[in-house]
């Protein structure tokens, strides 16, 4: 689905992969029951200094199949997961053609959400997961009439939670439509507790690269988490610098998000 008026705004395929990532970042094997059921909740904003923001929220569900527990090399059973995701983005770059400019800027926003199904296998060292489904989003930009785009959503995850003394977490995405490529990976470390342990502390620094033919964005920054055990919730605040090919110059980041599991 690509065409001449989704070429204005390449910054749409960076915000649109980068809103999928709540949906596995920290869904790791410190959260989930032994061999139940599990529901799942996130949500959580992300904030560009470049004039973009986006918000998002997650529900979905990892169900056991003990018929694949020869997949597992730990005690805890694969997993069916099946997630839906809503989502509302804004944001404005500088015009490539007065026929989509006001002020010298085009102003884009975008409502729409993710449906996906997959399989998760955990095992003594983390787990691996990979996920396929759907993407769908209303567009509506400066001057030009509201259209719908769409197209097949791929995700994979791989958690190694013994490298040296922390996790590594390297998350991918694949947009079909636009054939959009993006990339992640966070090193985590133990960064203390509270409370007699009821509130664990991660923290790390975190590298995104991503792109299509007509957009690339490499991103660095860090990322500090709070796990609270009693509310089966963990809080993350993230941060760093950005470098797109949509505006010039070196630009920063900061978000904040959620993940419930019980």
């Amino acid at each position: 689905m690509r065409s001449k008026r989704l070429s204005f705004f390449p910054g749409f395929h960076h915000i649109l992969s980068l809103l999928l990532l709540p949906l596995s970042i920290f869904s790791s094997t410190k959260v989930l029951a032994d061999s139940a059921p599990v529901f799942e909740l996130s949500g959580g904003e992300l904030i560009f200094s470049q004039q973009a923001a986006f918000y998002d929220a997650m529900a979905g569900e990892l169900i056991p199949l003990p018929a694949l527990a020869l997949l597992a090399s730990g005690p805890t059973p694969a997993y069916f997961h099946l997630f839906v995701a809503g989502n509302v983005i804004s944001f404005n770059q500088p015009a490539l053609s007065p026929q989509v400019s006001v002020d010298g800027l085009t102003r884009q926003s975008y409502v729409g959400g993710v449906a996906a199904v997959g399989l998760r296998i955990p095992a003594s060292w983390g787990f691996w997961e990979g996920d396929v489904g759907g993407a769908w989003f209303n567009v509506d930009q400066t001057l030009t009439p509201v259209s719908t785009i769409g197209g097949v959503y791929l995700q994979t995850e791989l958690v190694l939670d013994r490298i040296g003394p922390g996790s590594l977490d390297l998350f991918g995405s694949y947009i079909g439509s636009i054939n959009y490529l993006l990339g992640e990976g966070r090193y985590q470390l133990n960064a203390g507790s509270l409370l007699e342990g009821r509130v664990l502390f991660y923290a790390g620094p975190e590298v995104i690269g991503q792109g299509n033919q007509s957009y690339e964005a490499v991103q660095a920054g860090g990322i500090l988490s709070a796990e609270v055990l009693p509310v089966h919730t963990i809080f993350s605040l993230e941060a760093g610098l950005l470098n797109s090919s949509v505006w010039p110059g070196i630009g920063g980041y900061e978000g904040f998000s959620f993940y419930y599991s019980y």
